[in-house]
């Protein structure tokens, strides 16, 4: 069966559904250049519903890039050969954006359902210089239904592609299906993790060592990682599951909790929530309740089993209340992915979809949290960013990129995109002990836009990478609420954002990672602070919008002050001499 004149821009293919009955499209302009378009799937009898693919196609026109939740780095338009990208609950998100070269968005469409797997994909038709994108539901094993509804929404409006991207993100918020997590201000305090530094190489002493230099240059968090629940130091998974301390490395663990949280540090402890190593009591339990796909020297639990789910989440509230944590750092959570139904002897489950079922667990397990510890912090990070991970947890983190500046970049800005008011956290910054000073605050520089986690060894650097590090720390804390909360403005897509502005009523910060890039800004009342975070010994500035007379000060990497001046009269482009890695503060007259 195939309909194509229910849906005005394309058509659906259904496939051949013997037990489909009929579907309908109802298509509303929410406002200009906006549209919503709900689609309801009904069958005789509850069943598997077969894949359905929705598409349509839109001209190639000023188009230059694209953009979904994970793009990396390749956001060229491509032909026929492209993948399809999935997202379920807790991978991604059913979102793309088409942009022009001045960063304009040509197309953004999304997805109601969030939870379920979808795949999207856009494709240059060579043909036709058009471009097509496609949607396709029930391509994964999912619950029996006898009605379906989703919601297509397609923003054709000639805005700020992030604006349209920031659109979609309150557009899901408002669901109650993903309501966002309370974000308590903590969540936007810097981190120190032990995991760069340490590995699973922990003690007890050496954390409290880190705690203590980490809290006096401005950290208010740690992050305990991998390692403190085995004695094993060979980075796989085969202990994982039973998350009991390792005495040997922790043989008082609650008081060294609250030695650690009387400094004025808050301690989250992570966890690997789908692994059960096969050294573990935990496997040995649930063995024949897990998923197909194995990891090394574990498997991943089948969160369709209801006792599963319970074991997960009592695991996480007795680790809260016994040990006194104020969070978690929920890791691999992407590997709930759809699979066939295991049947175990123990239990029978009770749902079909991995995707729901996770979100069943992470939700039960969210809640459950809260209850006991309503400021309680949790931590996901990318590619488990979705609008359903908004509702499990408060934080959401850029994928692993040690000593990558490009990448933490990249990444930060990319979650920050569809993250509303959830705090955005870098990946651990971390760099070689001989690396020179102003390549060490490139790797800071990167991490401007979002929460800066640190993990560094403090007795491992030398004194001229503690001082940028405290400058660094200590402006960001001091311009934490226009990093982080101001309107953000990431430039040229395209080119991985060599520019990058946050404006507030109070101030506006820019940074530009690139070489030679002259920066644009908006009309300036208020002061702005340019940061160099390339390799360059010169800024470049627009003075289209500064007073005639304007005030500086530059400073170097590290904090000291260079020069300060002042100018009459500059020419369209101001050339500033700020040394890399350097900022400058620009007053006008």
């Amino acid at each position: 069966m195939s309909h194509s004149n229910t849906f005005p821009l394309g058509i659906v293919r259904t496939g051949d559904h013997p037990s489909l009955i009929d579907y309908t499209c109802v298509s509303h302009e929410m406002t200009a250049g906006v549209n919503e378009y709900r689609f309801t799937f009904r069958h005789q009898t509850d069943r598997a519903p077969a894949p359905v693919v929705i598409e349509w196609k839109i001209p190639l026109l000023d188009t230059v890039g694209k953009w979904h939740p994970l793009i990396a780095a390749d956001r060229s338009l491509t032909s026929g050969w492209c993948t399809y990208i999935q997202s379920y609950a807790t991978r991604s998100a059913p979102v793309y954006t088409l942009f022009s070269e001045a960063g304009e968005n040509r197309q953004t469409f999304a997805l109601s359902d969030a939870i379920n797997p979808i795949s999207t994909r856009i494709q240059v038709e060579e043909d036709t210089a058009e471009i097509k994108c496609e949607v396709v539901l029930f391509d994964a094993p999912s619950e029996p239904i006898s009605e379906y509804q989703v919601t297509l929404r397609i923003d054709n409006r000639q805005l700020p592609y992030h604006e349209s991207l920031a659109d979609i993100s309150d557009w899901w918020a408002a669901m109650e299906e993903y309501r966002p997590a309370a974000v308590p201000e903590s969540a936007f305090d810097p981190v120190y993790s032990t995991w760069y530094s340490y590995h699973q190489e922990l003690t007890e002493e050496e954390i409290e060592q880190e705690c203590k230099w980490s809290k006096e240059l401005g950290c208010d968090s740690v992050i305990v990682d991998d390692g403190w629940q085995t004695d094993d130091s060979n980075k796989g998974y085969q202990f994982c599951g039973d998350w009991e301390i390792a005495t040997s490395k922790f043989p008082g663990f609650t008081d060294h909790v609250k030695r650690v949280q009387e400094m004025n540090m808050r301690y989250l402890l992570w966890f690997s929530v789908p692994y059960a190593g096969r050294e573990s009591e935990a496997w040995k339990t649930f063995r024949d309740r897990v998923l197909p796909k194995a990891h090394a020297n574990a498997d991943c639990l089948d969160p369709r089993f209801p006792k599963v789910r319970q074991y997960l989440i009592d695991l996480y509230r007795k680790a809260v209340e016994d040990w006194g944590l104020d969070g978690l750092k929920l890791d691999f959570v992407d590997q709930f992915t759809a699979e066939a139904l295991s049947s175990s002897e123990e239990e029978t489950h009770d749902m079909v979809s991995v995707p729901c079922a996770a979100d069943r667990l992470l939700s039960d397990m969210s809640e459950t949290l809260q209850k006991v510890r309503p400021d309680v912090l949790i931590e996901f990070r990318q590619r488990y960013i979705g609008p359903a991970m908004r509702k499990y947890g408060n934080i959401l983190r850029a994928q692993d990129c040690p000593n990558d500046a490009l990448s933490n970049r990249v990444r930060t800005i990319d979650v920050r995109l569809l993250a509303g008011n959830t705090a955005v956290h870098s990946d651990m910054i971390m760099w070689h002990r001989e690396e020179t000073v102003e390549r060490v605050s490139q790797q800071l520089w990167a991490s401007l836009f979002a929460v800066p986690q640190i993990s560094v060894r403090g007795n491992a650097i030398p004194p001229e990478h503690e001082k940028a590090l405290q400058f660094f720390l200590r402006f960001w804390k001091n311009h934490r609420d226009c990093l982080v909360h101001g309107e953000l403005q990431p430039l040229e897509p395209q080119l991985l954002y060599p520019v990058v502005i946050a404006r507030s009523s109070k101030e506006t910060i820019a940074a530009v990672y690139q070489s030679g890039k002259v920066v644009q800004l908006p009309e300036l009342n208020h002061p702005l602070y340019l940061i160099n975070a390339s390799a360059d010994s010169k800024v470049y500035l627009d003075t289209a919008n500064l007073s005639k007379t304007i005030h500086y000060k530059i400073f170097d990497c590290t904090g000291s002050e260079v020069r300060t001046d002042s100018i009459q009269e500059a020419g369209p482009i101001l050339t500033l001499p700020v040394p890399p890695s350097g900022l400058v503060e620009i007053r006008n007259g």
